[in-house]
């Protein structure tokens, strides 16, 4: 005798969300890539300001056009929080990684960003994870472990992974920060305010003296017109394309996918990532990772995996 019927399955996620969620994965995808191409001629901030100066003013010339509500004064303090930590303080962390790191092993990187969130979930929320999950977690970090020996010059850790990991636990804090938001906002309202509130963020370190060249000294802002002037046309092109595509694009497409389809359905498209950007990065840059630096992805891949499927 059973205990009656069967839970229904879950309802397959209709056209549209589908391919909004592989838009987005291939556009978030080529974003590694990228930024490791423009990394030639640009300096790690001169590029992630632009990057997200770009996007943050592109989603908010969208949310004007889509007539998107503006965010209530009382929520600007903590959008504004979430812009800082989320968006500026990720977004930079993240290019300055990505000076030392493959794109591949970076976007394996990015792609433990569930793993953090599990942990902040349960210590700030108290949300409960399984032993499967805590097991997970370990064979996550492992993974970044490897991957961070993988990337370095020899028996030694590469100092870009750990600037990409912040970037992970930035982007971490920010969707559990974010979840009680969303029971007032669409995640397309939302992120039309906080990127461009992050991108604002930024503009302080335009007052920074960067070195640069042999030893010299520039002011970040003289710095970012001297590049752009001189920088070749690929390049700036790629920096324009980072902000419009994979931000201001991308975080509409997701946004679209996550209001038609459950969230588990849309983020499990997130595991094609890290392996459309080491294709990428193999065609376009000639990147091939090491051994270490494959093994530790393919553990961190498994820890995401295991930790989202024990947590749902």
């Amino acid at each position: 005798m059973t205990d009656g019927p069967p839970p229904p399955a879950a309802a397959p996620m209709d056209r549209i969300a589908l391919l909004a969620a592989a838009a987005t994965v291939i556009l978030w995808a080529s974003a590694f890539p990228v930024m490791r191409f423009a990394l030639a001629s640009y300096h790690p901030l001169v590029l992630a300001l632009l990057r997200l100066l770009i996007g943050g003013l592109a989603l908010a010339l969208w949310a004007a056009v889509a007539r998107i509500p503006p965010p209530a004064l009382r929520d600007l303090p903590a959008l504004l929080g979430f812009g800082l930590v989320g968006i500026a303080a990720a977004g930079v962390t993240l290019v300055i990684g990505l000076r030392s790191v493959g794109a591949g092993a970076g976007s394996f990187l990015v792609g433990t960003i569930p793993v953090f969130s599990a942990l902040l979930a349960r210590f700030t929320l108290g949300e409960r994870i399984g032993p499967a999950a805590w097991g997970g977690i370990g064979i996550s970090f492992v993974g970044i472990a490897l991957i961070a020996f993988g990337e370095g010059d020899g028996p030694r850790l590469n100092a870009g992974a750990a600037w990409i990991v912040a970037s992970a636990f930035c982007q971490a804090l920010y969707y559990v920060a974010q979840r009680p938001y969303l029971r007032r906002y669409s995640p397309l309202r939302l992120t039309c305010a906080v990127v461009p509130l992050g991108a604002l963020c930024t503009l302080p370190l335009l007052a920074l003296e960067v070195e640069h060249g042999a030893g010299a000294r520039w002011p970040l802002t003289a710095l970012m017109l001297e590049q752009v002037r001189t920088a070749p046309l690929g390049a700036t092109v790629a920096v324009a394309y980072l902000g419009l595509f994979p931000i201001a694009a991308a975080f509409i497409f997701w946004s679209t996918a996550l209001a038609r389809a459950k969230a588990a359905q849309v983020t499990s498209a997130m595991y094609a990532m890290p392996l459309l950007a080491m294709s990428l990065g193999y065609v376009w840059l000639g990147e091939i990772p090491g051994p270490l630096s494959l093994a530790g992805g393919t553990a961190a891949l498994a820890g995401v995996a295991l930790v989202a499927l024990r947590s749902r």
